[in-house]
């Protein structure tokens, strides 16, 4: 058992993006940290035309199910982007295909975002994912969950949501493992904290911001073991 978890813990590990991508007018960064040999998180990033899309997922489970169902996400996934699609069709078709091939009671959360740098223009789909963020100046936004999981109900279509997002701004995908790491005592980050953190980001690079919530969950955390993987993906548009 203790050799196949390792297996599985090398293909997911495989799947997840290796660099960031080195997109013209837009600073990356991202972070992605297991709670176990092997979690459910997978992030993505994808560049088509002048417009660059991330995708945070968190697939209900750990373990060998969840390892299964990421690869199976990740395939999918990378194909409809290949093919061009817009995201509320991508995540609808995305839907159609996890539901059909999970149990009943596998499911993803999942956000994904599309930076058009010329026309200043960020487009999203949360289905049921932990609500991402544009910090544009002091404004800050949240980018909240307008549908079902992917993979719940078949029928269930998803519809491409927009925001101006002129230069200067920046998107923060993440998931539930940052604002539910827990305390010794039990508590738990939470997104005030979080919110804190992106408040006070301007000026920073992208990475010093994803430095500064790395750091702030382990002070937090500090010596509670985490039950959940901990993934962030940022970027800015210069």
């Amino acid at each position: 058992m203790e050799r196949e978890l390792e297996l599985a813990a090398t293909i997911q590990r495989d799947i997840l993006p290796k660099t960031i991508p080195n997109a013209e007018g837009i600073e990356i960064a991202a972070l992605s940290r297991p709670a176990k040999q092997v979690g459910g998180d997978y992030h993505a990033f994808f560049e088509r035309d002048g417009v660059l899309s991330m995708l945070v997922a968190d697939v209900a489970g750990k373990s060998m199910p969840a390892a299964l169902l990421v690869s199976a996400l990740h395939a999918v996934v990378q194909l409809l982007f290949a093919e061009g699609r817009e995201l509320g069709e991508i995540a609808t078709e995305l839907n159609k295909h996890i539901h059909r091939w999970s149990s009943e009671n596998k499911f993803v959360t999942m956000i994904m975002a599309s930076i058009d740098r010329e026309n200043s223009v960020l487009e999203f789909v949360n289905a049921g994912h932990n609500p991402g963020y544009v910090v544009s100046g002091e404004r800050m936004e949240q980018l909240r969950s307008h549908g079902l999981p992917v993979g719940i109900l078949e029928q269930t279509r998803y519809v491409t949501q927009s925001r101006p997002f002129p230069a200067g701004s920046t998107v923060v995908l993440y998931s539930d493992g940052i604002t539910e790491a827990e305390s010794v005592e039990g508590e738990e980050f939470e997104n005030a904290r979080l919110e804190v953190i992106l408040r006070d980001s301007t000026g920073g690079s992208c990475g010093d911001l994803r430095n500064r919530i790395a750091s702030s969950v382990d002070e937090f955390t500090i010596g509670a073991p985490q039950k959940d993987d901990q993934t962030v993906v940022i970027a800015r548009s210069l």
